[in-house]
C-alpha cells in the first residue's frame, strides 16, 4: 500500500496551484492582445475652454453672513445667559380643619324620640300579601275566555281594517286623478267629468234649438235676408255638431290661459 506521506510522492496541491496560475497568465495575455484603445468621446471645440459652473461655485470665497441671519433665532436677543441661584423653599403651613382630640368631650349627640316599633307595626298592617289565585278563579277565567272565543266570528274583517282599506282606496283614486295624462298636450288641462257632461248637455240643447229654427224658416221665401239667416243657422249648427263630437270623447283637454 502506498503511503500518502511519502517524501518522494508528488505534491498535488502545489501542482494544482501552479496550473491555475498558468491558466490565469494565459488569460491575461489573451485579454491584453484583444484590448483596444478607448474611444475618445466627442466634444465640441466651442466649449473646450469653458469652465464648469460647479467649479466656479466651489472656488468662490464665502461671504460673511449679515446680521439678519440671526433674526427670530432662539435666544438671539435674550442677552447673556442668566445664572439662576437656588434658594431653599419654605413649606407653607396649612390650617388644620379637623378639631383636636381634646375637644371631643364637648360634642353632644342629639337623639330624636322616634318609636321604631310603632312604625314597623303600622307598616305591617298596611302591607297586603298577594295570594296565588284559587282553582275556582282559574276555572272562571277559563270559562270567560271560552265564551269570548265562542262568540267571536272567525273570518270577519275588523272595522279598523275596513276603514284603512277605504282610506287607501280613496288615496289611490286621488293619486290617479291628479296624475297627468301622458296623452295631454302641454299647457292644457283635463276637463272634469261633471263639467264635460254639463257642457255636452248644453250643446245638445243648442243643437235642438238651431234645428228647430231652421225648420221654422219659410220654404218658398228666397229673399236675401232669409238666405243669410239660413246660412248663419247652418254654420252655427255645424259648429255645435263639431263641439258635440269633441265633448263626446271620454277625455277632453282644455288649453290653460297663461
Amino acid at each position: 500500500m502506498r503511503n500518502n506521506f511519502d517524501v518522494g510522492a508528488k505534491n498535488q496541491i502545489h501542482e494544482n496551484v501552479r496550473r491555475m496560475r498558468e491558466i490565469q497568465r494565459r488569460c491575461r495575455q489573451k485579454e491584453e492582445q484583444k484590448k483596444e484603445p478607448v474611444k475618445i468621446l466627442w466634444k465640441s471645440e466651442k466649449y473646450s475652454n469653458t469652465e464648469s459652473k460647479i467649479k466656479q461655485d466651489v472656488q468662490k470665497p464665502q461671504t460673511p453672513r449679515p446680521g439678519s441671519a440671526n433674526f427670530l433665532r432662539a435666544h438671539s436677543r435674550a442677552g447673556p445667559p442668566v445664572r439662576l441661584e437656588s434658594r431653599p423653599c419654605t413649606p407653607e403651613v396649612a390650617e388644620i380643619s379637623v378639631p383636636p382630640a381634646a375637644s371631643a368631650g364637648d360634642v353632644k349627640l342629639v337623639r330624636n324620640n322616634f318609636d321604631f316599633i310603632k312604625v314597623n307595626g303600622m307598616n305591617a298592617k298596611r302591607h297586603t300579601t298577594q295570594r296565588p289565585p284559587s282553582a275556582a278563579s282559574i276555572d272562571c277565567y277559563r270559562r270567560r275566555q271560552e265564551e269570548l272565543l265562542s262568540h267571536h266570528q272567525f273570518g270577519e274583517v275588523p272595522n279598523y281594517l275596513r276603514k284603512r282599506n277605504q282610506s287607501w282606496r280613496e288615496e289611490q283614486e286621488e293619486r290617479v286623478r291628479n296624475t297627468p295624462d301622458p296623452a295631454m298636450p302641454p299647457n292644457h288641462r283635463q276637463l272634469p267629468e261633471s263639467e264635460r257632461t254639463d257642457t255636452l248637455n248644453l250643446l245638445t240643447q243648442k243643437q235642438t234649438d238651431v234645428i228647430g229654427q231652421i225648420q221654422r224658416l219659410p220654404i218658398g221665401a228666397d229673399t236675401m235676408r232669409v238666405k243669410q239667416h239660413r246660412q248663419s243657422l247652418e254654420k252655427q249648427l255645424g259648429e255645435v255638431e263639431e263641439a258635440i263630437k269633441i265633448f263626446s270623447r271620454p277625455k277632453v283637454f282644455v288649453r290653460v290661459e297663461t
